[in-house]
């Protein structure tokens, strides 16, 4: 076994030249020697580069290092692979193994897998099981995207009336990271499944309002049905509308116009027209008087104040601040990349040694832009993964930890350290 080809190939990989990588990590050893380090990361690699079949046989090499661990995120990561070359049975074999194994910290991306294998074998009843599981996951960051895939599980059920309830869920529980207008869509589809043409318009309507969403094709079939369906109502209520008096638009009661008998309008003078205008505004004036309107508006912006700072005190708690955590990562890695010490040690956190603050800055590598994948908040700390795309094209998640700055108020680094268990990159 070559250990500088491993070390030059780590290197490589972190640098985003997964060619280079994928050369490196396969010439280090020799197909019978085990190192699981080496085959993940070469398959990993390799799934960058599109090989997806060679990146499947490089993940069950990692698998047979027992001493190597990460078995959850390494079957995760075959599943991936296999699904990608269509074979979804081995697939959902891979992600189901994922799912049992205890100590990995990420089941939910093992569950979205194989909801989706199954989803593509037709399995539709257990691909909303594993959609449901992906979905209730507490690691995971984004539910609303699983509970989108367990209401097209619903639609094919034949179970519209539900589907329409989870993609209500789902919207309500979407974050920045969703796409509301997929859920929108579907919730257009199930919609139109329950019979409920006009609500699937509003929903396809505004799936499509920012004209950058597109209609997938059994979502743009659905569409015209509805538009035939509302179009034949039209008629149909057109057919049914008789002709009424102009003079009794109600066609029976004749309510749009006073009755003489009962309102005396038609007897009244001028003059009495007058005199009763005149005692309606002066009824007005009193009634306006006893209104206290200076004291309803006073009350109102008391309990606006109130409802502010209960708003504020409740964002503190659930880990806002000011700087926020992704504006203080953005810093850092601009910094650090720029070569401005200075401003990456203000990044950081206070009560860091000048040696783990210069570790931190070094390991950040030159060029690269990042973005929260998703965070586990708190008042006081907050643990997040970032992502962060290399120059060289590639990409590197990182676990960031983050403390309250000295004066309470924002968000520095405490901890970066580059993550090879996330599944995309395992």
């Amino acid at each position: 076994m070559n250990s500088q080809l491993i070390q030059q190939g780590r290197a490589a990989y972190r640098a985003g030249d997964f060619s280079a990588a994928a050369q490196m990590l396969g010439a280090a050893k020799t197909p019978s020697e085990i190192m699981g380090e080496a085959d993940h990361l070469r398959g990993n690699a390799l799934m960058h580069l599109g090989m997806y079949a060679e990146a499947a046989e490089a993940y069950a090499a990692a698998l047979n290092d027992g001493t190597y661990g990460k078995r959850g995120a390494l079957l995760t990561n075959r599943g991936k692979a296999l699904a990608a070359v269509g074979d979804y049975v081995t697939a959902a074999q891979a992600f189901s193994a994922a799912t049992q194994d205890a100590s990995y910290a990420t089941p939910f991306k093992a569950y979205l897998g194989l909801g989706n294998a199954l989803f593509q074998s037709g399995d539709f009843a257990n691909a909303g099981t594993a959609f449901r599981q992906a979905a209730i996951d507490g690691a995971n960051p984004a539910p609303a995207a699983a509970l989108g895939e367990l209401g097209r599980c619903f639609i094919k059920l034949g179970r519209p009336a539900d589907a329409v309830e989870t993609y209500r869920t789902a919207i309500d529980f979407a974050g920045p990271r969703d796409d509301t207008r997929a859920l929108n869509a579907g919730m257009g589809e199930a919609l139109s499944a329950a019979g409920r043409p006009s609500e699937a318009l509003d929903a396809f309507n505004a799936a499509t309002a920012d004209g950058i969403y597109q209609l997938t094709p059994e979502q743009a079939d659905e569409l015209a049905r509805v538009h035939d369906s509302l179009a034949a109502l039209s008629a149909q209520t057109a057919m049914d509308t008789t002709a009424v008096d102009s003079l009794d638009p109600t066609g029976a009661t004749g309510q749009f116009m006073p009755d003489p008998s009962d309102t005396g309008f038609f007897t009244l003078s001028e003059s009495e027209m007058v005199q009763q205008d005149r005692q309606d505004r002066k009824q007005a004036k009193v009634r306006r008087r006893h209104r206290h309107t200076g004291l309803k508006v006073f009350l109102v912006l008391l309990l606006l104040i109130v409802l502010a700072a209960g708003g504020l005190g409740f964002a503190y708690t659930r880990g806002m601040g000011i700087p926020s955590q992704e504006s203080v990562i953005t810093d850092l890695f601009q910094a650090a990349g720029d070569g401005d010490t200075a401003k990456a040690e203000s990044c950081l956190a206070s009560s860091l040694s000048e040696d783990a603050k210069a570790m931190i800055i070094s390991s950040i590598p030159q060029g690269a832009t990042v973005s929260i994948e998703g965070m586990d908040q708190s008042m006081t700390e907050t643990t997040a993964k970032v992502k962060a795309s290399l120059s060289k094209g590639g990409e590197q998640e990182y676990t960031v930890k983050f403390v309250r700055t000295d004066n309470h108020i924002g968000w520095a680094v405490s901890s970066l350290d580059i993550d090879f268990s996330a599944a995309d990159n395992q």
